[in-house]
């Protein structure tokens, strides 16, 4: 029995036309004045406390923003969110290459340390066969402001892709990755066939010394 392929994916960036979906929420939420400022100083006490020791805990991490907000309320923000620009988040340039390895047979895998509730409103799934997202902590169904569970990124990810190995018998050298970040390296290094999707210069320059694929 032949091993599987997978192809896996980054969400921001990789697949998303511009800033991150988070960094585009936010923005969203600031600019139709859906926060109150006592969820701005959160953040930003947040960010303050971590950044010197942590500038990954403080900024990819931080989700203080949403600290006391129920869920119900920040799924319509969502909803209303993706209604009004969810046409505008998605490269469907480079989501044709999802396409292209759904047809070939592979295994599509989905990695994002983007919210859960962004994410699942894509509807994602009719795009993978596998979604994992970093999901945020609620108790009473109100937000915490704090992660429940990993947090999809750098490390962590290739970590559940030696995992994903294991449990789904995929052959590495055979498939492949698309990711941005120089913090995706690890993960990306696993992969017989790593493609580097707009990357950041440091990332560019390991793509070219390493004759990965670049696409722009």
């Amino acid at each position: 029995m032949e091993s599987r392929i997978i192809a896996v994916f980054d969400f921001d960036k990789t697949l998303t036309a511009g800033m991150s979906i988070e960094s585009s929420f936010l923005k969203y939420l600031v600019e139709n004045r859906k926060l109150r400022a006592q969820n701005l100083l959160n953040a930003a006490l947040y960010y303050m406390k971590h950044i010197f020791k942590s500038p990954d805990e403080a900024l990819k991490r931080n989700k203080m923003y949403l600290k006391g907000i129920t869920t119900e309320q920040a799924l319509l923000w969502v909803r209303d969110f993706i209604k009004e620009r969810g046409d505008k988040l998605i490269s469907m340039k480079n989501l044709q290459h999802v396409k292209s390895h759904k047809d070939a047979g592979h295994t599509t895998i989905l990695i994002s340390g983007s919210p859960d509730i962004l994410i699942d409103s894509l509807d994602m799934y009719l795009w993978f066969d596998l979604v994992y997202t970093t999901r945020l902590k609620s108790v009473d169904g109100i937000y915490t402001g704090r992660i429940n569970g990993p947090h999809y990124y750098g490390k962590t990810k290739a970590d559940l892709i030696k995992r994903l190995k294991d449990e789904l018998d995929a052959d590495l050298k055979e498939s492949f990755c698309y990711a941005d970040s120089i913090k995706d390296i690890e993960m990306l290094s696993l992969f017989g066939h790593p493609v580097a999707v707009n990357p950041d210069r440091h990332l560019i320059q390991v793509a070219l010394r390493q004759h990965w694929e670049i696409l722009k």
